[in-house]
C-alpha cells in the first residue's frame, strides 16, 4: 500500500459527484426501510443509555447519524470530504437535528481525538473505500474507551453474490476494474477523472484479526443485506424481489456467511 494510492482515493472522494451517486443509488425508499430495521437492531444489541454519544466515522451525508439522533442519541459525525460535510450540513438543517449532531472534518488515517474518547462508534460502509485499512482499524481501536462498542458494516468477499460475480465476470471477460487480491480482501480499483476509487469486498476473518490485534474483539456478527443486486437491475419487479429477499433474510435468518452485507459488533477489552 503506497501513499499515492491513498491520495488518489482521497482526491476522488473529496469531490461531490461520487457522494451524490451513492445517495441516489442507495438512499431509495426500499433501502431506507431496511436501514431503519437495521438500526433498530443495532440499538437493540448495543443497548446504549439514553443520550449516549456515538462517533460516526465517514459519515458522508449523515444519513446514519440522523437515524441515531432520531433514536435519542448524540452524534459526532466526521468525514474528511468537505463536499460530503456540505451535503451533511444541508441534510441536518432540513431535519432540524443540528442540536444532536456535531459535524467535523477528520481523516480516518489520523483522527484528532485523544485515546479512549468514545463509548460507541459506527463505521458503516467506509473501510471498503480505505486503501490503508490496517491503519484505519488502528485508529478506530485507539479512540474507543475500554468496554467501548463499535459497529462496522462491510461487504463479504465470501458471500454467494461476491464469489458468483467474480467467477461470472472472469468467465465472460467483462471485469472493467483492476482487481487486486489482498489479505484484506478483493479490491476493485477504478480510475476516474481526478482520482481513483477502491471498493473492497472484505476478508472478514482478516478484518476481525486486525481489530483483535488492537484489543478489540468481535462479539456479534450478523447479515446485513443479503444482496445488492438491486443496483444491477433496472426492472422494478426485480428490484422488489431482491429487496423482499433481503428483508426475509434479515428478519428471519441473519446468517452472515452467504450474505454480502455483514454487520460486525466489536468491544474493546477493559
Amino acid at each position: 500500500m503506497s501513499d499515492s494510492d491513498s491520495e488518489l482515493v482521497e482526491s476522488l472522494l473529496a469531490k461531490p459527484d461520487v457522494h451524490r451517486q451513492w445517495s441516489s443509488g442507495y438512499r431509495t425508499a426500499d433501502n431506507e426501510s431496511f436501514f431503519e430495521r437495521a438500526f433498530d437492531y443495532v440499538v437493540g444489541v448495543l443497548d446504549p443509555p439514553a443520550g449516549a454519544t456515538f462517533l460516526d466515522v465517514g459519515c458522508g451525508s449523515c444519513a446514519h447519524s440522523v437515524r441515531l439522533a432520531r433514536r435519542g442519541f448524540h452524534v459526532r459525525a466526521v468525514d474528511f470530504s468537505e463536499s460530503a460535510l456540505g451535503m451533511a450540513a444541508e441534510h441536518l438543517k432540513a431535519q432540524g437535528l443540528e442540536d444532536r449532531i456535531t459535524l467535523g472534518r477528520e481523516t480516518l488515517m489520523g483522527l484528532s481525538f485523544p485515546d479512549e474518547s468514545f463509548d460507541y462508534a459506527l463505521c458503516w460502509g467506509v473501510l471498503m473505500h480505505v486503501p490503508d485499512v490496517g491503519r484505519a482499524v488502528a485508529e478506530l481501536s485507539r479512540v474507543l474507551k475500554p468496554g467501548g462498542r463499535l459497529v462496522v458494516s462491510e461487504g463479504n468477499m465470501s458471500s454467494l453474490e461476491a464469489a458468483g460475480m467474480r467467477r461470472l465476470k472472469r468467465a465472460l471477460g467483462r471485469e472493467k476494474a483492476e482487481v487486486k487480491e489482498t489479505p484484506a480482501g478483493v479490491e476493485y480499483w477504478k480510475e476516474r477523472e481526478g482520482g481513483a476509487l477502491v471498493t473492497r469486498q472484505a476478508n472478514v476473518g482478516w478484518l476481525v484479526g486486525q481489530f483483535e490485534s488492537h484489543g478489540v474483539a468481535l462479539t456479534h456478527r450478523v447479515a446485513g443485506q443479503f444482496s445488492e443486486a438491486y443496483t444491477m437491475v433496472s426492472a422494478p419487479a426485480l428490484k422488489r424481489l431482491v429487496h423482499g429477499f433481503n428483508d426475509f433474510w434479515f428478519r428471519r435468518v441473519r446468517s452472515p456467511g452467504l450474505a454480502f452485507g455483514n454487520l460486525l459488533f466489536f468491544e474493546k477489552r477493559k
